[in-house]
């Protein structure tokens, strides 16, 4: 029987490129929906040890405060990325725009 010695862990990569298509997914579809924005542009990057993450619009942007824990697709996404050792920021202005921001260790830190 073959052994696989990795540092890597295939579900906790999984478990990061899904959590990112659900943020993309979900961000691109406030864009569409609330934004009223002309364009939107997704961005990956590696930091260091981090998977990197923003999705950026020219939209009319909100008030950030007021909807922090409000809607339910911003704090269940927040909820996945904390559980895979993330952060995720919204920035947002009204009349200015909005970035969401998500940094997740690179191999993901599944919950237990």
């Amino acid at each position: 029987m073959a052994s696989r010695s990795s540092s890597k862990r295939p579900e906790a990569e999984g478990a990061v490129a899904l959590c990112l298509y659900r943020v993309a997914q979900e961000a691109l579809r406030n864009v569409t929906r609330h934004a009223r924005a002309r364009s939107a542009r997704v961005s990956l990057e590696r930091r260091e040890a981090l998977v990197v993450m923003r999705v950026v619009d020219d939209g009319c942007g909100f008030d950030g405060a007021a909807a922090r824990f409000s809607g339910l697709g911003l704090v269940s996404l927040r909820e996945r990325v904390r559980l895979l050792g993330g952060t995720m920021e919204v920035e947002t202005e009204e009349a200015a725009g909005t970035t969401v921001t998500v940094s997740l260790p690179e191999g993901g830190r599944l919950a237990t």
